[in-house]
């Protein structure tokens, strides 16, 4: 797991930064944030699959494009630890390391549920 090989406890750190997001939403309106966010929530799943698929079939090149396109919404939104993560399973696939990029995933697939859940609780996401 992500926290095993990386040393990073999954409950220390809030799934989205409060700075990180504010600051993003000083340059939008909360309307386009709205989009922003939910097209972020509603895109990851099918990075997640193809990362999965990658994965499965040995494709290194495809796992790692997964992550580095989930990783740059991450940074826009201000989910660092699952930017982190990702840059992580980025990097293993580009090395060939699938069995940690599919540790990777699983942990941030979990991860991204967390910010699933802050954006939702903060009113970002339709119902």
């Amino acid at each position: 797991m992500y926290a095993e090989r990386y040393g990073y406890a999954m409950n220390d750190a809030p799934a989205v930064s409060d700075d990180d997001f504010n600051a993003l939403l000083e340059l939008l309106d909360a309307a386009t944030m709205c989009e922003v966010v939910q097209l972020f929530v509603s895109s990851a799943p099918t990075r997640f699959e193809s990362a999965r698929s990658g994965v499965a079939s040995t494709d290194g090149a495809r796992v790692a494009t997964a992550f580095h396109t989930l990783r740059s919404g991450c940074g826009q939104l201000g989910a660092r630890r699952l930017e982190t993560m990702c840059a992580h399973g980025e990097r293993e696939a580009k090395h060939g390391d699938l069995t940690a990029a599919a540790s990777l995933l699983a942990d941030a697939e979990r991860e991204f549920a967390r910010c699933r859940e802050w954006f939702a609780a903060g009113g970002w996401l339709d119902g």
